[in-house]
């Protein structure tokens, strides 16, 4: 009972409190979507390209590519884009590894404006609510010509309720809307760091293969006597087979 009331009157007498209602049960939905989503496609960065560039050094790129394929996340995805676009100059790499990451930050930014919105519009609601209640409680004391205290603080407190539940549904869907826009930000941002990392480790190991190349000496070669040449013949006509 809330103000001498069930919970199923004041939501079946105000239509803002059954939006709010719509609005608290889509941003709890978001909020978990997103917690899912984020749990399943975390990654650490510093652990990912050690192994990543410890695997590629010692074993190679069939090892390294074993490597990236164990668990699907952001990460491992541009690894494996990074090896297999590896013949690249560093420009082009860039510009493919770049393309992947603003790729994978709309899919971490994905629902969150919807999220944001229903942090703002879940408390703006809640002051119509009461700003609604207010004018129908001094309508009525108008209409009826009785007034007093106690009616005129009980209509008041009915009517802030609005607001009350606004609240309770904005503040802990503003912190989430936040929070995932925070961790959204900077998983793009260890993604660009590890692109970076990635393309000067191809290029170090590219000159140390050229390096190894021309660091290796030829044999001599010893270069025969050219055959005596038999005197050459006067052709036997002006055609030639």
């Amino acid at each position: 009972m809330i103000l001498g009331q069930s919970i199923v009157q004041i939501f079946k007498n105000s239509i803002v409190m059954d939006i709010l209602l719509l609005c608290s049960i889509a941003a709890l939905a978001l909020i978990i979507e997103r917690f899912i989503y984020f749990m399943r496609n975390g990654f650490n960065t510093r652990k990912g390209f050690l192994q990543f560039s410890q695997t590629l050094r010692g074993q190679g790129v069939n090892a390294a590519q074993n490597v990236t394929g164990q668990k699907k996340n952001s990460l491992n995805g541009l690894l494996t884009i990074a090896l297999n676009n590896r013949h690249l100059d560093q420009d082009s790499l860039f510009e493919i590894l770049s393309s992947y990451i603003i790729e994978e930050k709309v899919k971490f930014d994905r629902y969150l404006g919807g999220l944001g919105t229903l942090a703002n519009a879940a408390t703006l609601l809640g002051l119509l609510g009461t700003v609604m209640g207010l004018i129908k409680s001094f309508h009525n004391i108008a209409i009826t010509g009785s007034g007093g205290p106690a009616v005129i603080s009980g209509g008041i407190a009915e009517a802030l309720l609005t607001t009350a539940f606004g609240l309770f549904i904005g503040i802990p869907t503003l912190f989430f809307y936040n929070y995932y826009t925070k961790k959204s930000t900077e998983m793009a941002m260890e993604l660009d760091g590890v692109s970076d990392r990635v393309i000067v480790l191809f290029n170090n190991l590219k000159q140390k293969a050229v390096q190894k190349t021309s660091g290796q000496t030829a044999l001599p070669q010893v270069t025969q006597p050219a055959p005596p040449q038999p005197p050459a013949q006067p052709p036997a006509s002006d055609w030639s087979f």
